[in-house]
């Protein structure tokens, strides 16, 4: 009996060992001299400079320690997978506390423009591809080639947009330090 035990707990650590995340990024961004206050007003100040409407991206704000939104990324394909087509939308959230910001951006998942004649809407990109689709629900030959396709050009996608707006927030923050400390 022990050694069944034994063995299923080992199976069931080796199969969580091989489950895949939930596609995730992460930055640390240190400001020495400043306070939590005076980065989370620089950082609601690089929402509305950054995002078209920021009222409709902004979610949740618990002033002075966190803001929470949603973020969207054109998703474009090429025609054999223009079903695909959408949005990528994302979470990004921002904590602070004197002297450092923490940027994340978390939660992709796809949203198609238009209805196929398939299940289209792949969900939630994941952090690697798994050998078998099975195991995060994506079954059918139209869907395998689509969520690879997804998952080759969408993983790339929300790398480079997130390494855009960590680097926009860094010198936005960089640059607010600058104007504060301006004598005029």
């Amino acid at each position: 009996m022990k050694k069944l035990l034994f063995t299923f707990a080992l199976f069931l650590g080796t199969v969580a060992c091989l489950a895949q995340k939930p596609l995730t990024f992460s930055k640390v961004i240190q400001k020495d001299g400043l306070t939590a206050q005076q980065l989370y007003d620089a950082t609601k100040n690089w929402f509305v400079r950054t995002y078209v409407d920021s009222r409709t991206v902004l979610k949740d704000e618990n002033p002075g320690k966190e803001l929470t939104g949603n973020g969207n990324i054109p998703f474009k394909t090429n025609m054999i997978f223009s079903s695909l087509e959408g949005h990528i939308k994302y979470l990004i959230d921002v904590q602070f506390k004197d002297g450092r910001l923490k940027l994340t951006l978390s939660d992709f998942r796809h949203d198609p423009v238009r209805k196929a004649m398939y299940d289209n809407n792949l969900g939630v990109l994941v952090d690697s591809l798994p050998m078998d689709l099975k195991e995060i629900g994506i079954e059918g030959a139209n869907r395998k080639a689509g969520y690879k396709y997804f998952f080759k050009n969408g993983k790339p996608l929300c790398e480079s947009v997130f390494e855009r707006l960590s680097t926009s927030l860094e010198k936005f923050v960089d640059k607010r330090e600058v104007e504060t400390k301006d004598e005029w």
